[in-house]
């Protein structure tokens, strides 16, 4: 082999090398190839505090994330939606039913509570997301649907669960979704894929 040829093929494996090390460190070391799938596992290693803004439920009240889990320290599965939502977030509230369907047979309402928030305040007031919860057949002792009470946070609270927002030009959103668990301190520590409910009651049996 000569000098050239030894050099373009050190370059080359050197180039190589680089790649790999670059593409390990954005896919957190292997564990996700995609960036939502980096962003999951960079939550599970370091879990995100999330800010106890406060909301408005369906029956006008003010709660705060440490109402919701209470003294007792409960896990909250959140999710963020908008009612008026015929696409994802269908998917969305059929997996919450399907927990909530859980959580009461297997007496986990103790431990575990449910959380629905529109990003959609000043359309899904109190009575819309009371109408929202009825078409769920939610029951209130386990699951919650709220909105920020004051508009001015919203951006605060997608930016804390990476939701991202856009207008339609049907008067709708575009925007992503998942599942969310809150920990007893009030921290994101998993993040679910909404189709996929079961993995977050299989967690919540494990731990």
């Amino acid at each position: 082999m000569n000098t050239t040829a030894l050099r373009t093929g050190l370059a080359l494996a050197a180039l190589a090398s680089f790649a790999l090390v670059a593409f390990a460190d954005v896919t957190c070391g292997f564990a996700a190839i995609t960036s939502e799938g980096a962003r999951r596992v960079a939550i599970e290693r370091a879990p995100r505090a999330v800010p106890d803004i406060e909301l408005v439920d369906s029956h006008a009240q003010r709660v705060r994330f440490a109402d919701l889990r209470d003294a007792a320290g409960r896990v909250l599965l959140v999710s963020l939606v908008y009612t008026q939502c015929e696409t994802i977030c269908r998917t969305t509230a059929s997996g919450q039913a399907w927990l909530q369907r859980e959580l009461r047979h297997r007496g986990l309402g103790e431990r575990v509570h449910l959380v629905t928030l529109s990003f959609d305040p000043a359309r899904d007031t109190p009575a819309a997301l009371r109408a929202y919860a009825r078409g769920q057949r939610a029951d209130a002792s386990l699951w919650t649907f709220a909105t920020v009470a004051d508009p001015a946070q919203l951006d605060a609270l997608l930016r804390t669960f990476g939701i991202v927002v856009l207008r339609d030009e049907f008067g709708g959103y575009t925007h992503n979704a998942a599942l969310f668990r809150l920990d007893a301190q009030g921290r994101i520590d998993r993040v679910y894929d909404v189709d996929r409910p079961n993995l977050a009651l299989a967690d919540l049996l494990r731990d």
